[in-house]
């Protein structure tokens, strides 16, 4: 009976945590789409590609929120910024507000959406509130100068950029390991002489 009032405690905990989950997404859909519903519609901002990013592309379903809040932008003169930071599944990207609305931020002519991938995060020396983003990106790389209302506020910031920049990283090395393998089989399919039967 122990055994079973155990496994039924394990069950009752999953089914909570489940359930928690499910909410937390939800309400993460829910701050998203508010945000979007206030984003200026013809706000768009240029990316290190040249490509052009608007309000449309983050309107993809696999795109989720998975962290806002204000931060502070450092600009070249010294100056701060207030901008909303938005960490998705895939990119961080930085709005301001103007009359009442969200456009992308526009700090330095920096693109204010920053892919994932080969973006680093570091501390400001002697700056416990702030945190440099280095974007490694094949066009060329980019550094911004972010800081926060607080230490915990910036080490939460790092530490949910970071898990997301290793799940992209992950991927990345789970794709070329697949590429790998499927060289390999074609490789070897074209050594083996066909033989009749």
């Amino acid at each position: 009976i122990k055994d079973y009032l155990c496994k039924a405690l394990r069950l009752i905990k999953d089914m909570i945590a489940a359930v928690d989950l499910k909410v937390n997404e939800y309400e993460k859909r829910q701050k998203l789409m508010e945000i979007l519903n206030r984003t200026e519609n013809k706000t768009c901002t240029k990316l290190k590609s040249g490509h052009f990013f608007r309000k449309q592309d983050l309107m993809r379903k696999e795109r989720i929120l998975l962290h806002e809040g204000l931060v502070y932008w450092k600009t070249a003169t010294g100056r701060f910024k207030d901008t909303l930071a938005l960490l998705l599944t895939d990119m961080l990207l930085f709005l301001q507000e103007k009359d009442q609305k969200y456009i992308f931020a526009a700090v330095d002519q920096k693109p204010s959406v920053i892919s994932l991938q080969k973006l680093i995060v570091r501390e400001v020396a002697n700056e416990e509130r702030g945190m440099f983003l280095i974007s490694a990106s094949s066009a060329g790389p980019e550094m911004y100068e972010i800081h926060t209302n607080s230490k915990e506020d910036r080490n939460s910031w790092m530490r949910h950029i970071q898990d997301e920049e290793g799940k992209m990283g992950e991927l990345d090395e789970d794709r070329r390991i697949a590429e790998a393998k499927a060289c390999k089989i074609q490789k070897c399919q074209g050594a083996v002489p066909y033989l009749p039967l």
